[in-house]
């Protein structure tokens, strides 16, 4: 059986770990962190990820981790929902949704891979140098030792700076900055909503608000409100991540309080804002290179409208194991190539060109910032649903 090596352990290297364990293939992960990073916010995983998930025997664990959305509602800027979308099993689907804290995600997922493949399998502290390959094997160079890891295969699942794909693509590798700014957060002790609805509000072009219940990665039992406000904003800002005061975000959203939700208050209790640029990546020319290939946003990083990043990375991981199992090393990674490159480049086209955020700038198309009338919302409501049941027909 081939030996996989798998540079990075998130949500993508740790999913494919698994995958390749099911198939009954070696595999060993290299993190260049020193550990699984407990910072971060709440993510979504679609239902067609779920199917992946529950497949790999992780039913219980979510459930104890993640929160089940029932409905996302979209609203206008001035606090008027006027869509409200059925999620999961009560849309549905055969499957969840999840939301869920990327740290509680990756712990999940590491706590499987150390008890089905052991607590050796993910080495920490491994930051690759560089990758050699030739006729009979791949070779990863890291700084932290003389001798290189062997193996039939290696995946590059180390994130947007990926150090693999810069080495196979040092001009395509390049971000691209889209002059969107998000500043995520999440506050505890405030009840979102009905505890099981997930929030789009306003557009980027003004002010944009997302929100979301998921339970606290330290104590589960706890829920917080996960939120990121979006806006065009300073190009200079550049690649800048920072850690920032509440106080500071763009004072539009300091002005929101609804009869339902207190913006303000959502933001000012929360614990901290981290302020990060949104960027992706114009799609590459190919992902497998011989005995190597890439995955999750080493390969296509895509804005976060679409809540498509992890569930992509999920069916990569499903998608290459599946691959090599019927297909063998080489060819296996060539129609991996060919079954996942077009179909995640035309999500990061679909979430570039605003993905679900159709609804909200249709919504301000039609009221201008200001109330719908009463009577019209029926009409509307109705154009809205048609809108997003076409964007979803496109989903995996």
């Amino acid at each position: 059986m081939p030996a996989v090596i798998v540079i990075g352990a998130g949500i993508g290297g740790l999913s494919l770990a698994l995958e390749l364990h099911a198939r009954g293939y070696a595999c060993q992960v290299f993190e260049a962190a020193s550990a699984v990073q407990t910072a971060g916010v709440g993510i979504n995983i679609q239902p067609y990820a779920a199917r992946e998930l529950h497949r790999l025997g992780l039913v219980s664990e979510l459930r104890n981790t993640a929160m089940l959305p029932r409905s996302s509602v979209y609203a206008s800027s001035v606090g008027q929902i006027l869509l409200s979308e059925p999620l999961g099993i009560a849309g549905g689907f055969g499957f969840p949704q999840y939301s869920i804290h990327r740290a509680a995600l990756q712990h999940t997922l590491l706590n499987a891979v150390h008890r089905r493949l052991g607590v050796d399998a993910v080495q920490f502290g491994h930051r690759l140098v560089r990758v050699e390959q030739d006729r009979r094997e791949a070779r990863a160079y890291f700084d932290c030792r003389d001798t290189p890891a062997r193996g039939d295969i290696l995946v590059g699942c180390d994130g947007i700076h990926s150090a693999v794909c810069r080495q196979f693509h040092p001009v395509a590798s390049r971000v691209r900055h889209s002059g969107i700014v998000m500043w995520r957060g999440m506050t505890r002790r405030f009840p979102l909503l009905d505890q099981q609805t997930m929030l789009r509000c306003g557009r980027i072009e003004t002010g944009k608000l997302v929100a979301y219940p998921v339970r606290d990665p330290d104590m589960p039992d706890e829920i917080v409100a996960n939120w990121v406000l979006e806006l065009r904003d300073d190009p200079a800002i550049g690649e800048r991540h920072a850690v920032i005061a509440p106080t500071s975000v763009p004072a539009v959203f300091l002005s929101w309080k609804f009869d339902w939700l207190d913006v303000r208050s959502l933001i000012l209790n929360s614990t901290q804002v981290l302020q990060i640029p949104m960027m992706d990546r114009d799609p590459l020319p190919r992902w497998s290179h011989r005995r190597v290939t890439l995955l999750d946003d080493a390969a296509h990083p895509m804005y976060p409208v679409g809540s498509n990043g992890a569930g992509q990375a999920i069916l990569d991981a499903a998608a290459l194991a599946a691959s090599i199992h019927g297909a063998g090393i080489i060819p296996g990674l060539r129609t991996y190539d060919a079954l996942r490159r077009r179909h995640a480049a035309a999500i990061v086209a679909r979430d570039r060109a605003g993905g679900p955020d159709i609804v909200l700038e249709a919504i301000h198309a039609a009221t201008n910032e200001a109330l719908a009338p009463t009577e019209e919302m029926p009409a509307l409501s109705q154009r809205l649903r048609t809108l997003l049941t076409t964007y979803r027909a496109s989903d995996a």
